[in-house]
């Protein structure tokens, strides 16, 4: 009973300082919108806030701009796909037309635009890219069923993302036949 005790106790404890574990903020990428003009981070900490996430915007003045939250929660990799699936939305021009209602058909396939971008844009580190990415789809499934996505969105993702991990394509081509679709060039 009393190694029970213990064993249970230092699990416990574990547990409880691995869900404490703080990482470094990544630097964020370089980034700019489908017009040119660069995109700034701003780092945001939510004490109540349990995963790491990342928003698209134009600040008050109109500029472009990615809100970075609580990424001290997250390892880098799973800071640089958000950062660069954040800045896919301001490349493809998410940003300059009216957002589409959210869980429609339009966001979905927005999002999975910007997941490709992110996946594309990771591959392109040769050395690293792979390892970097299977992390990144760990730490993805394993917030989104904390989140409570239904399997099917969960599996739907992580296919499209490898799918995009595997393309034979340069990101400014893809990024430039996504414009080209919206109506930017």
């Amino acid at each position: 009973m009393f190694l029970f005790t213990i064993f249970f106790n230092s699990e416990y404890l574990a547990y409880s300082q691995s869900l404490k574990l703080e990482y470094n903020i990544s630097k964020p990428p370089l980034c700019s919108n489908n017009n040119g003009k660069n995109v700034y981070f701003q780092n945001l900490d939510s004490k109540t806030g349990k995963f790491t996430a990342g928003v698209a915007k134009k600040d008050v003045n109109g500029s472009p701009i990615i809100y970075r939250f609580n990424y001290q929660k997250a390892p880098k990799s799973l800071q640089m796909f958000i950062d660069f699936h954040e800045c896919a939305h301001h490349q493809t021009g998410d940003l300059e037309k009216k957002p589409p209602k959210q869980n429609s058909l339009e966001y979905m396939m927005k999002e999975s635009i910007a997941d490709c971008v992110a996946a594309i844009r990771m591959k392109s580190d040769k050395i690293k890219g792979k390892t970097l990415i299977k992390e990144v789809l760990v730490e993805l499934k394993k917030n989104m069923i904390a989140i409570g996505f239904p399997k099917s969105t969960i599996e739907s993702r992580e296919i499209n993302i490898k799918k995009c991990f595997k393309k034979n394509i340069s990101l400014t081509t893809y990024i430039n036949k996504i414009l080209k679709k919206r109506g930017f060039n």
